[in-house]
């Protein structure tokens, strides 16, 4: 990966982490816990939490599907960092 990707990378996981600090939704303590404590890589991690929110939760639309998706990576992201 060139520097220029990687600074790319960073800009984008910041503005993710600004954009979605804040939750926008419930989530049950015991799903937060269970995908913080999986102990698989981070993108393995991501994918799990993607494949749960696409088969497992309501939403409406894929911009719904995007901001629950986000809303639980950034909560188990926030648990794994505490």
């Amino acid at each position: 990966m060139n520097l220029k990707t990687t600074k790319m990378s960073e800009k984008l996981h910041e503005y993710v982490q600004k954009k979605f600090s804040e939750s926008k939704f419930y989530w049950d303590s015991d799903t937060i816990d269970y995908y913080a404590g999986i102990h698989l890589t981070w993108a393995r991690t991501a994918f799990e939490i993607y494949k749960y929110v696409a088969d497992e939760c309501e939403w409406e639309s894929e911009t719904d599907m995007r901001a629950v998706y986000l809303d639980l990576l950034t909560q188990v992201e926030n648990k794994i960092n505490k």
